[in-house]
């Protein structure tokens, strides 16, 4: 049990007295007389309220007020006092009982008066966190009961940004390690007679200077709390109140594990179940004359084939069991035994394995087992014996270790057992037949550095069934294991833009409602840098914004999975593990530094998939230089080149934007344009200074992937040029400035998809912004703007901007046709203290006109008033 108490800080602390107050006067002497007198609070001994009588003539009446205002008294397990004070936080479990698994967070007090009115001490006296620490000698400790606190262990393991639950963290000389408790099923309050229990736990220890080894252990179960201990490890999870009833229909289903890949699908030759009872009697279903019944499939020399969208499905109704003389309410185990080869997936799914609907609920397929690659030749021919069960439990055993630096060599790695336990149903016994499905995930890296030459290797393998989630249980002992919001709760969130949202809806958690911008965020501001005024419309589409905002596609990025997309701006919904989950393979590269400016690279990867045939295979090059040209600014160049076989798919749910208009998030489909090709992006950047005021930017890069064979679905050469120069003179006159600015932006695009047409376009915009303190006394100290020692608290700023836009060729989905456009713009602004905070309050009006090609031009106006409160 856990109890979290507060009270107010005393300078003065009084005799308690035991559980009881003491009052005066004592009744002491043999009388009869009941004695009803005053009485006294111990803080302060003085005359009450009230005396025998009622007179307030001479005597003031003085309220009486609550006894409990500071809280009431707390007592500890061995009656011992913990003061004055009020209930924080307390979660407890209590075996067997109904209710057992209590957490509150939410207990209320009354206040003074006699509206009732209370207060959440958790969520209202410390913003649902709360922190006991303690130092010593030996090391320090911390406990964390909190709602958003981040959690990270290793990347394989549990990483989440916003933890709610119980921390633990011990520091000592060399060992460091955290303790993380949770009810995920409902973590903030409530009695619970079904939940979801997580516990998590990191140890990480100096084995050297610079080295360090790390254990880990995740743990999620379900736990019922009418049921004792007695059913083996309590980690290894319970079924649930609802779980835990006879099953009637059991459904195997057997599928091709790779459709559409390979000439040969799935192949049965053979099945037959297994019965066991409580009395340990073992059945086979042929001995009964119980067989399923068949569906799917094809016939082919006496064996079914599932083959690209086909499946065979296997239907055991166990309730008939009974016109043979064996109860299903006495069943201990249910064995399936299959006769499989080639490329297999299998399916199961029962009566008590739904959606958790009260009415018509749908049954759910989970799988169960799969075909190690896309074998076609039936060399992995076997017999599959598999154990039916519900899911119980999810746990992660890691070691991890890390050595910064010894004799110009670095490592790190990570090795991880997955074990997912399942549990027989049978309401009648108190212990239930198990089952264990693992998998394992496993990353090396290392790194050596002989000068100016280093060397870099990383090999990674990750389990087709490695899983870090596990399902949540409801009040009424569901599992849902179909539901439009997931009732999973996830060790590894999806988190790719790093702004600690995960991106995917999760039961009691904080998301980001699937919007993500993974890349675009630069400056760590936790917002859009091409979209800083949060309108989901891009800067670069805003007028005035458009010229300091450029867009992503001219920017420089590494794809090494090679679906188009840089990999620093690709967007998934899968757990952020380091590498995705059923690949295996290698990576590495060498690099020489021939100056402090220049670096070239070549290197190699090789990966595949480990349930099919993909397979990702290149050799590729880097050349980069970037210098620091002093004053007058700075020059960067990249050339990568590289030759691709890759048959992977990589789809994305990437932020389309189209024009004028907020943006939205879309799937985005990998057309693997890196089947058999060959890529190179050149890229350059300049920023040059030439002046006072006076700024030069130039931008260019060209993309070009060549396809080595013919492709209908694929353009048999695609890519992007992009070129762009941008222009800006700060010219001050007197206390006021105008700043011209230019900027010219040509695209050429060919996309992969040889159905979508190439466009062409140029974008021109001109801009005249002029700004005039106001108010202010003429003073000969010379002020340029950004530069200067001066910051005018009332100031006019006038606008004007002149865009053109002419598609060149073909047609894009954004924008149809040629446009320009005129806007204009002018405010007043005004920087004030008020109240110990700076105020900005802009008020003005802004005009645009747009015309289309060969269309009337609509005028929009806007009036704003704005204040803005802030510390700087």
């Amino acid at each position: 049990m856990l109890l979290l108490l507060a009270g107010v800080a005393r300078a003065q602390v009084y005799d308690q007295g035991g559980p009881l107050l003491r009052y005066t006067p004592d009744y002491e002497s043999p009388q009869m007389h009941e004695w009803y007198g005053l009485r006294s609070l111990p803080e302060a001994y003085v005359q009450p309220w009230y005396y025998t009588d009622t007179e307030y003539a001479r005597q003031y009446y003085t309220r009486y007020l609550n006894r409990q205002l500071e809280g009431r008294e707390f007592f500890d397990t061995f009656g011992r006092s913990q003061g004055v004070g009020w209930q924080v936080y307390t979660w407890s479990q209590e075996q067997p009982g109904a209710r057992g698994s209590i957490i509150d967070k939410k207990r209320r007090f009354a206040s003074v008066g006699s509206s009732g009115v209370g207060l959440n001490v958790y969520s209202g006296f410390f913003t649902n966190l709360v922190i006991a620490a303690e130092k010593g000698r030996r090391g320090a400790w911390a406990l964390m009961v909190g709602d958003e606190i981040s959690a990270y262990f290793t990347p394989l393991t549990f990483a989440k940004p916003r933890f709610n639950g119980v921390r633990l963290d011990w520091a000592g000389e060399k060992v460091k390690s955290t303790l993380l408790l949770s009810r995920p099923s409902q973590p903030d309050d409530q009695e619970r007679t079904n939940a979801t229990h997580l516990m998590g736990g990191h140890a990480q220890f100096q084995a050297g200077p610079q080295t360090t080894i790390g254990l880990t252990y995740v743990n999620a179960h379900n736990v019922q709390t009418q049921e004792e201990f007695a059913d083996g490890n309590p980690l290894r999870g319970a079924l649930t109140s609802n779980e835990n009833q006879p099953l009637e229909k059991l459904w195997v289903r057997v599928r091709d594990d790779s459709p559409g890949k390979g000439l040969v699908g799935a192949r049965l030759a053979g099945y037959e179940i297994v019965l066991t009872d409580t009395n340990g009697r073992q059945v086979r279903g042929r001995e009964l004359g119980f067989v399923p019944r068949v569906s799917g499939g094809i016939a082919q020399d006496s064996r079914l084939v599932a083959q690209d969208g086909e499946s065979i499905l296997l239907e055991y109704d166990l309730s008939t069991l009974k016109s043979e003389g064996f109860d299903t309410g006495a069943l201990a185990q249910v064995q399936v035994e299959l006769a499989l080869a080639n490329d297999y997936r299998v399916e199961v799914a029962s009566n008590l394995q739904t959606d958790g609907e009260s009415f018509n609920p749908e049954i759910v397929f989970l799988p169960l087992r799969r075909a190690r690659g896309n074998v076609q030749d039936n060399t992995n021919a076997q017999v599959l014996k598999l154990d039916y069960g519900l899911p119980v439990g999810n746990e992660l055993l890691g070691l991890d270790w890390n050595l910064v630096e010894w004799k110009g060599l670095s490592a790190q790695g990570e090795l991880v057992l997955n074990r997912r336990y399942r549990r027989y149903p049978n309401p009648l016994r108190p212990s239930h037949h198990q089952s264990v499905d693992q998998d394992g995930a496993a990353f090396l890296q290392l790194a050596y550095q002989w000068q100016p030459f280093s060397l870099f290797c990383e090999s990674f393998a990750i389990g087709q069934g490695y899983s870090t989630a596990y399902w949540l249980a409801d009040a009424d002992g569901r599992l849902k294991y179909k539901n439009p919001t997931p009732q999973l709760y996830e060790f590894v969130d999806d988190d790719d833009d790093q702004d600690r949202r995960p991106e995917w809806q999760r039961p009691f958690s904080t998301a980001s409602n699937e919007v993500a911008w993974p890349g675009y965020d630069e400056n760590q501001d936790f917002r859009n840098d091409y979209d800083q005024n949060a309108n989901r419309v891009p800067d670069y589409q805003e007028p005035f914004l458009r010229w300091a905002a450029d867009r992503p596609e001219f920017l420089f990025g590494m794809d090494l999975n090679h679906n188009g997309w840089a990999d620093r701006f690709e967007n998934d919904d899968l757990p952020d593990y380091p590498y995705r989950a059923d690949h295996r393979g290698f990576n590495a590269y060498w690099q020489a530094r021939l100056s402090p400016e220049f670096r070239l690279l070549a290197g190699r990867q090789d990966f595949r998939l480990r349930s099919g045939d993909g397979r990702t295979d290149s050799w590729y090059t880097l050349a980069a230089y970037d210098a620091s040209l002093g004053r007058v600014g700075r020059l960067r160049l990249f050339a990568h080149g590289a030759r691709v076989r890759d048959n992977i798919p990589d789809p994305l749910i990437q932020w389309f934007q189209p024009l004028n208009a907020p943006g939205v998030m879309r799937q985005v489909r990998d057309l693997l344009p890196g089947r058999d090709t060959w890529k190179l992006l050149l890229y350059g950047d300049a920023d040059e200074r030439l002046g006072p005021g006076l700024r030069l930017q130039h931008r260019a890069k060209w993309e070009r992937w060549r396809q080595r064979q013919p492709d209908p679905d694929l353009r048999r050469s695609a890519g992007f040029v992009g070129l762009m120069d941008k222009l800006s003179w700060q010219v001050p006159l007197g206390l006021a400035f105008w700043e011209p600015r230019w900027k010219s932006e040509y695209r050429r695009e060919r996309p992969f998809n040889s159905r979508l047409p190439a466009s062409t376009s140029l974008e021109q915009t001109a801009i005249v912004l002029f700004t005039q303190p106001l108010l202010a006394e003429h003073t000969q100290v010379g002020y340029f703007p950004g530069r200067g020692r001066q910051l005018f608290a009332t100031e006019l700023q006038l606008g004007l901007e002149r865009s053109w836009f002419w598609l060149l060729k073909g047609t894009r989905e954004e924008v149809e046709s040629d446009y320009s456009s005129w806007t204009w713009v002018g405010q007043l602004s005004n920087r004030t203290a008020y109240q110990g905070y700076l105020l900005v309050t802009r008020l003005g009006m802004e005009m645009e006109t747009r015309r289309l090609a060969h269309e009337s031009a609509p005028r929009n106006s806007q009036v704003f008033l704005s204040v803005n409160a802030g510390l700087r």
